[in-house]
């Protein structure tokens, strides 16, 4: 008799967290079906038993760690009322290993994705999702900004899509910085650096550049 679809659910996500810390400890490609087993305390038959192969369940262990950080995200920010507090608290729930409640998981997030890019650098047929899972991040963005701009706390001529695009690209370079251990970039650092930008580029005009 097959596994209930409740008990078969639970076991699948805790294959697919297995498989996230796997990554982040041992980087995508040394793991081995062995470890993601041995993480989540089960046997490589019952992990087979789920997954296709070794690619099947790393590759979905990014999307699920990706699905699992937006929801925490998400979750946060639907208690704050204000566009510029929910974006500054956006970057509390980013910033790698800063102590905070939740800091552990963002800095395993970090380096998921850090593991995804090399991925998809490699492998073009990953590039696809991360279309898929950036745009809906940069989405999230956006609209924060968006909603700033209706309630007066940003800018009402600067283009949202842009911004975000500089939102994400600003906080993608610095975390990778601090991942690194780089003595120029603490999390400290990242979060002044990150602050400023929605507290002056995002109050300032914007110049639209022909063509852009």
């Amino acid at each position: 008799m097959s596994p209930r679809p409740n008990v078969e659910e639970e076991r699948r996500r805790q294959i697919l967290e297995a498989a996230c810390e796997a990554i982040a400890e041992r980087g995508f490609a040394a793991v081995r079906i062995s470890d993601v087993a041995a993480k989540a305390n089960t046997s490589t038959g019952t992990v087979h038993y789920y997954f296709e192969n070794r690619q099947d369940v790393l590759r979905k262990a990014l999307r699920f760690a990706f699905e699992q950080s937006l929801s925490r995200q998400l979750a946060e920010l639907a208690r704050l009322r204000s566009p510029r507090r929910r974006l500054l608290r956006l970057i509390e729930l980013n910033l790698p290993g800063a102590g905070e409640v939740g800091a552990g998981e963002a800095t395993e997030e970090w380096i998921v994705w850090m593991e995804f890019w090399l991925e998809a650098v490699h492998h073009p047929e990953m590039r696809p999702v991360n279309e898929e899972l950036y745009g809906r991040w940069r989405k999230v963005v956006a609209d924060i900004i968006v909603a700033g701009q209706a309630a007066g706390d940003f800018r009402q001529d600067a283009d949202p899509d842009s911004l975000a695009n500089r939102f994400v690209a600003l906080m993608d370079g610095l975390a990778i910085q601090v991942l690194l251990h780089s003595p120029q970039m603490t999390a400290g650092k990242m979060r002044r650096v990150l602050a400023d930008f929605v507290t002056s580029d995002l109050s300032e005009a914007v110049i639209a550049i022909p063509g852009s």
